[in-house]
C-alpha cells in the first residue's frame, strides 16, 4: 500500500505473467483505475513487460485504455502509476519495460475522428499524447532517472520496431524502454 498526498493508495495482485495494481480515482466521479504489467516476450538478455494503464472494468475484469475519464485528477493518477515503476523493479529486477500509448495509430485517428469536438482537420490533436506524456516525463526528469534506469526508445515501422539504444531528447518515438541500471539490479 502507497499513501501519499500526490498519490492514490493502490492494491496489488502479482499473478502468472502478470502484475497489477488497482487504485480508486476520486474526483468528480470514483473511477477505479488499473495498472497491469503484462509479459510480452524475451528482448535481448531480459523479459520485456508492458505497462498497460486504464479503467478497470469489474464486471470483465478488463482494462480499458481508451477511455479519458476527466476527473480532475490526471496528475495524482500519473503519479501513482509512475509510483508503480520501482514496486514493478523490485519484483522483476532483470526485466525491460515498455510503455506505449492506446492513442496511436489509423484505428485510433478514425475513432477519434467519429466523436471529435475539436474541429482539428488533418492534424489530430489527441493522437499520441499518452506517449508525448511518458516522453516529456522522461525528458524533464532525465538528470534524476538517469542514476537509477537506463532508457531506449522505439519507433514503429511496417517491419516492427526500429530499437534507439541511446534515448535521443525530442525524438517522437512511439515506444519507450526502461530498464534498471545493471548496478541496483544486484541491491534488490
Amino acid at each position: 500500500m502507497t499513501t501519499d498526498d500526490n498519490l492514490y493508495e493502490i492494491d496489488e495482485i502479482n499473478g502468472e505473467g502478470s502484475l497489477k495494481y488497482f487504485f480508486l480515482s476520486r474526483g468528480e466521479q470514483d473511477v477505479i483505475k488499473a495498472i497491469a504489467y503484462d509479459y510480452v516476450q524475451q528482448l535481448r538478455d531480459s523479459q520485456l513487460f508492458n505497462l498497460g494503464f486504464g479503467d478497470y472494468n469489474i464486471e470483465t475484469d478488463q482494462i480499458d485504455d481508451s477511455i479519458n475519464s476527466n476527473n480532475g485528477d490526471h496528475y495524482r493518477v500519473f503519479n501513482t502509476v509512475l509510483s508503480t515503476v520501482p514496486k514493478f523493479f523490485k519484483l522483476h529486477p532483470n526485466a525491460t519495460m515498455v510503455v506505449q500509448g492506446s492513442d496511436q495509430g489509423t484505428a485510433f485517428l478514425n475513432k477519434c475522428k467519429e466523436t471529435c469536438r475539436k474541429e482539428c482537420g488533418n492534424s489530430c490533436k489527441n493522437i499520441n499524447r499518452r506517449i508525448k506524456a511518458y516522453r516529456y516525463f522522461v525528458e524533464k526528469n532525465y538528470d534524476k532517472l538517469m542514476g537509477n534506469y537506463t532508457f531506449f526508445g522505439g519507433i514503429k515501422t511496417e517491419e516492427g520496431v526500429l530499437l534507439h539504444d541511446n534515448y535521443e531528447f525530442g525524438t517522437e518515438y512511439d515506444l519507450v524502454f526502461c530498464k534498471i541500471n545493471v548496478n541496483l539490479q544486484h541491491e534488490n
